[in-house]
């Protein structure tokens, strides 16, 4: 098999049915000999090579076969057609909190989960204190699981899976559980556990969690692949397709006191503050950003803004880290100066994301108070201008009178 943690060939997933209860009925009584059922493909012909260590990403819209993939990769159903091979122990977190025992206490069903993923028993007891502290549930951890809120379930279901130490592991939309300093917690996690060797797949309508998460990337639509290879450019080709890319981020959110946070967003014209202006001219905004938890051994963080059209269309965004500029400190001013602002005419959303080091966990997300609407001059069409020149050359023809 190589050094390939998965493979398959050919895979699929076909589910039964039936046009009434009376054809299961009679299929059922004449055990197979008279079929009444019509087979319902959700995913069909995928084939994959993921390495060991390396990080596939899987999207499409809803319906496109991405859960059922994870649950034949993660052996949570068997294959219809074709095959599959896995190296190591493989962790599924289709659902978080999925199969927790509801009279069981948080403890009790984190110890029995590592041991139902191959742990030895001495070795579970010694690790579920870590598994209760990661999830931050100690004060309920002996309580029986039906009296938790659905969000601590959560966080514990995400705590067994990535502390249990699997080879693989599989994860279906589950990067934003709890608040924001949980989900911090996840994406280091995350980054530890593919530093170390693990080989990670992600199902995400995220595409910014994608890209940065992920090596590979695979596009569904209605169970058939659509395109698979390198993240960034199949997450933006599937970005092109759709017209609702999920890569909007909600700027309304606030972030618990005491954290990482952009205190505003500015936007300027020539003439001073505005939400008003024309093609080619130039803009700069101004983001005032806060970090309380700043000390000389801290991480930096970086600052991204985005524009976003309003059907939710990414159209362009701009980094500091690229300039190789960190934000460190307890807080300060970071001014984004473009000279030519070459988008057309349209309504656009200008979000500044405040990052962490790796560019992967969104510390806060805030957009000015108004949109930017944009007036295009002249007759150019699109949603940008390009910056070019015509030449044009004629060629000579010889009159005869």
């Amino acid at each position: 098999m190589g050094d390939f943690a998965i493979e398959t060939e050919g895979l699929g997933k076909a589910w039964r049915t039936y046009g009434s209860r009376r054809a299961r009925l009679v299929e059922a009584l004449s055990l197979g000999a008279l079929p009444r059922h019509d087979l319902f493909w959700a995913i069909r012909g995928v084939d994959l090579a993921l390495p060991r260590g390396g990080a596939l990403g899987v999207v499409g819209p809803n319906g496109a076969g991405k859960s059922t993939l994870l649950k034949l990769l993660s052996g949570a159903t068997a294959p219809t057609a074709g095959r599959m091979r896995t190296q190591g122990r493989v962790a599924g977190l289709l659902e978080l909190g999925s199969g927790f025992h509801p009279d069981f206490s948080g403890r009790e069903n984190a110890f029995l989960n590592g041991v139902l993923l191959g742990h030895g028993r001495k070795a579970m007891r010694k690790r579920v204190d870590e598994v209760v502290e990661f999830a931050g549930v100690q004060e309920a951890a002996d309580a029986p699981v039906r009296t938790w809120s659905t969000g601590m379930a959560m966080r514990l279901g995400f705590a067994c899976a990535v502390l249990a130490g699997p080879e693989v592991l599989v994860l279906d939309e589950v990067l934003a559980v709890g608040d924001l300093t949980f989900q911090k917690r996840c994406i280091d996690a995350l980054a530890d556990f593919r530093a170390k060797g693990g080989t990670l797949v992600l199902c995400s309508h995220s595409l910014y969690d994608v890209r940065q998460m992920c090596d590979q990337a695979l596009w569904l639509n209605r169970g058939a692949v659509k395109a698979a290879g390198e993240a960034c450019e199949v997450t933006h080709a599937y970005a092109a397709w759709s017209e609702s890319t999920g890569d909007a981020l909600d700027a309304t959110q606030e972030p618990r006191s005491g954290l990482p946070r952009i205190a505003s967003v500015e936007v300027y014209d020539d003439a001073g503050a505005c939400d008003r202006m024309r093609t080619g001219q130039s803009l700069t905004v101004r983001v005032a950003w806060e970090n309380p938890l700043w000390t000389a051994q801290a991480e930096s963080l970086q600052l991204g803004v985005t524009f976003t059209r309003q059907d939710r269309t990414l159209m362009c965004g701009a980094l500091t880290e690229p300039q190789g500029l960190q934000l460190a400190g307890p807080g300060g001013v970071a001014t984004l100066r473009i000279p030519s602002l070459e988008l057309l005419a349209g309504r656009f959303t200008i979000v500044a994301h405040l990052l962490d080091a790796s560019g992967v966990h969104r510390h806060h997300e805030r957009a000015p108070k108004h949109d930017l609407v944009v007036q295009g001059g002249g007759q150019e069409v699109g949603v940008v201008r390009l910056v070019h020149t015509w030449t044009l050359e004629t060629s000579a023809r010889e009159v005869v009178a």
